[in-house]
């Protein structure tokens, strides 16, 4: 093979989207469960009912298992102890909404079992916070003592750096999830949350959002510009979502308020199902571009 044809073979696999059809698939309904579920309680001024709990119930695990289907991929590029975490999280943010499932009043009429479900919720944000700063970690025994990636992960190439995101980007997306799950903290001690708690939150969301913005470059050539734009918007609308509170914290008094954040957050979850139907039609389109170079 020619030093350019290897070039070329080299590109191919660096751009490739590795992730399986079935975790993108699975990815993308999980967003979809997610999205619906928050819409769903939005359209009520009263607890949320049990199809929209049982839709937030099943979004994130069904993300969860997205993660689980391209394990062995990602326990090579980013170090098995994120993907513990960046499965541990989704799961807790699901399983979080348990008790509604069984009695959606309790969320309204019980302090002690909301302030649980928001616990959990906070501990899911902390490890995909902790994921993120396992991943910079990994990259960081990547670079810096290349015989551990060989010793963790069994690869061959001492020179393989298989994380591309920068250590800026990573510590960017730690500290979101940091923050947001600071504020949902906030909601443990005070019902309804403080203003400080309610700015954490948009703070951690605009963190989210540049993450993304940040390694954009790369993504953009991997998953394509809508799949990314979608993820931008996304990440925005969460953080937009608690705006309103963060200015006046007596608008958690205000009915419109709570729909609007039930709502605006189902439309933040919608757009991530979005970009992964974006990822899902540029794997597709591009799988034969691949094998036609690698062949």
């Amino acid at each position: 093979m020619s030093k350019a044809g290897t070039i070329v073979d080299s590109n191919a696999q660096k751009f490739e989207i590795k992730a399986s059809y079935a975790s993108l698939l699975i990815a993308m309904f999980g967003f979809i469960c997610f999205g619906l579920g928050n819409i769903l309680a939005g359209t009520v001024n009263e607890a949320p009912g049990r199809i929209s709990w049982i839709l937030q119930w099943g979004g994130p695990l069904l993300l969860a298992l997205a993660v689980t289907f391209h394990l062995a991929h990602l326990s090579y590029r980013i170090g098995r102890p994120a993907v513990v975490f960046l499965i541990t999280g989704p799961l807790l943010l699901g399983l979080c909404t348990t008790p509604f499932l069984f009695d959606p009043e309790l969320f309204v009429l019980d302090s002690n079992w909301s302030r649980l479900a928001w616990s959990l919720w906070a501990v899911g944000l902390l490890c995909l916070a902790a994921g993120f700063a396992a991943v910079a970690v990994h990259k960081e025994r990547q670079v810096e003592h290349r015989i551990a990636q060989i010793k963790d992960v069994g690869d061959t190439n001492e020179s393989d750096i298989s994380v591309h995101a920068s250590f800026f980007t990573l510590i960017l997306a730690s500290l979101g999830f940091t923050l947001y799950a600071a504020g949902y903290i906030q909601w443990i001690e005070v019902p309804g949350g403080t203003r400080w708690g309610w700015s954490l939150q948009v703070i951690g969301c605009v963190l989210l959002a540049a993450a993304v913005i940040n390694h954009v470059e790369h993504l953009h050539r991997r998953i394509g510009k809508g799949a990314v734009f979608f993820a931008i918007v996304g990440a925005s609308l969460l953080a937009i979502s608690s705006l309103p509170y963060a200015i006046n914290i007596d608008n958690v008094l205000d009915p419109f308020w709570g729909q609007s954040f039930w709502l605006i957050w189902g439309l933040g979850a919608l757009c991530g199902a979005v970009s992964m139907l974006f990822i899902v039609v540029r794997k597709h389109s591009t799988a034969h571009l691949f094998h036609d170079q690698l062949n």
